[in-house]
């Protein structure tokens, strides 16, 4: 893969064609992309989504939003750190500065949560059990349509949200660039595909796909197999931005609320804090037990960069021929992965485990499986009948009602419909999930549900 092609400035339009960039903006192409994110609904909605504790009554702990935002703060530095290495090699095409190699890294890790339903990853399990538990809604669907709902997938979301649901004047979704897009896609596959089956994750849904195809093409991504392709070179630092903060930040939560302590947490900083580049720096700080956490969390994030961007040093060749398979902080290859380990060990003893973050877990399964049970059957009583639905049953009604823009058309199939009321349930804030359930129940059109 070359950067001149991996670094494509044209743009997604309508979604059938791609156009280049307006030589007459004075904003680099992709702040553009950070603002046409960051002003989003989608993105915006992720202040109120779980990042590891549901609905937290104290205000420091993290949200989707604050986590996005510091894995975009920590992907800039190691895009920029790259983008100078590379332009002292004189690899990156002559309009392309490491500051705009950073801004497009920053880009891609602000959306790289932005399509995760209410509650995260237990939203995306409930999801994922709904359709897996009512196998007769996918009746009729090819093999790889119902791999994306029995599988829904976060990621695969985003994609979606990026290039079809979240709109830049009327149509084509935010109208990214090509590079912004390929630099999120984490998984370039579909669920169906070989290697979809293999990871259990997926990054494209069939609905995309030819989307992806075409991106593919612009980027001139390697082809791996049948619509399946290597991963961007960026997406490695988008990766490794969102590993670093997951690993240390949710610890630092974990502070705040009392799971962990202060010790330990802080100890584990300091064995990262040893390695890094800037230890010289920080003899004093390692010695002051009474220094604040956030000083010791800084020093080893900084850590963790130098080894991001050491590793992607190292297997340079091999991540531009698309053949490395590894993340850039594998505990099993890179020297600071065994702590790194060790914090999501921590988080799994200690912070996963808390009784409110579990109960709220369960209750968010069994809230998602009430409403989508109610608006896939209010949606399929529709499609029965035809027409504008004055003939189905109040209840019914009422689903396709609540669905608003993203009610079904007539001539939608099932696949179609479908995807539409996981846009409209994945597109939930915590908070709203519970007021339409609170809703329902009013109407007496929840509890049958959930029995």
């Amino acid at each position: 893969m070359q950067w001149d092609a991996l670094l494509s400035s044209t743009r997604m339009d309508h979604g059938d064609r791609w156009t280049p960039p307006d030589p007459g903006h004075s904003r680099d192409q992709w702040q553009r992309d950070q603002d046409r994110i960051i002003f989003s609904g989608a993105f915006r909605r992720l202040a109120v989504k779980t990042q590891v504790h549901p609905l937290s009554d104290n205000d420091h702990v993290h949200t989707r939003l604050s986590h996005s935002l510091e894995v975009a703060s920590v992907g800039r530095s190691l895009g920029t750190k790259l983008g100078t290495w590379l332009e002292h090699s004189d690899a990156l095409p002559s309009d392309v500065s490491a500051s705009a190699l950073g801004a497009l890294v920053q880009a891609a890790c602000l959306a790289h949560d932005i399509g995760n339903p209410p509650f995260g990853h237990a939203g995306e399990r409930a999801i994922r059990t709904y359709f897996r538990e009512h196998p007769q809604w996918l009746s009729g669907l090819s093999a790889g349509e119902r791999a994306d709902l029995t599988g829904f997938e976060g990621n695969a979301q985003g994609f979606r949200v990026l290039t079809k649901l979240e709109r830049h004047w009327f149509d084509g979704g935010m109208r990214l660039t090509a590079a912004t897009l390929g630099a999120f896609v984490k998984y370039p596959f579909a669920a169906a595909s070989s290697l979809g089956q293999t990871k259990g994750k997926h990054g494209v849904n069939c609905a995309e796909l030819p989307l992806m195809r075409d991106l593919a093409a612009q980027l001139d991504l390697t082809a791996l197999g049948e619509d399946v392709w290597a991963r961007h070179p960026l997406v490695f630092l988008v990766e490794a931005a969102d590993d670093i903060c997951y690993a240390l930040i949710d610890l630092e939560d974990a502070v705040e609320l009392g799971h962990l302590t202060y010790d330990e947490v802080a100890d584990l900083m300091r064995e990262l804090v040893d390695r890094g580049a800037r230890r010289a720096l920080y003899e004093q700080l390692l010695d002051d037990r009474s220094v604040r956490l956030e000083l010791l969390r800084s020093a080893a994030i900084d850590a963790l960069v130098h080894e991001a961007e050491a590793r992607f040093k190292a297997h340079y060749d091999a991540i531009m021929a698309g053949r490395f398979q590894e993340e850039l902080l594998d505990w099993r290859r890179a020297s600071a992965g065994e702590v790194i380990a060790h914090a999501k060990a921590l988080a799994r003893e200690h912070v996963y485990v808390d009784q409110a973050k579990q109960s709220y877990e369960g209750q968010s399964a069994r809230l998602l499986n009430g409403v989508l049970s109610h608006l896939v059957e209010g949606a399929e009583a529709l499609a029965a009948v035809g027409g504008d639905g004055t003939s189905i049953d109040s209840k019914a009604r009422d689903a396709v009602a609540r669905l608003g823009k993203y009610r079904p058309n007539a001539n939608d199939s099932r696949y179609a419909r479908l995807m539409k009321i996981t846009d409209y349930v994945s597109a939930m804030t915590d908070r709203y999930l519970i007021r339409v359930v609170d809703e329902l129940t009013r109407l007496n059109y929840f509890a049958s549900n959930t029995d």
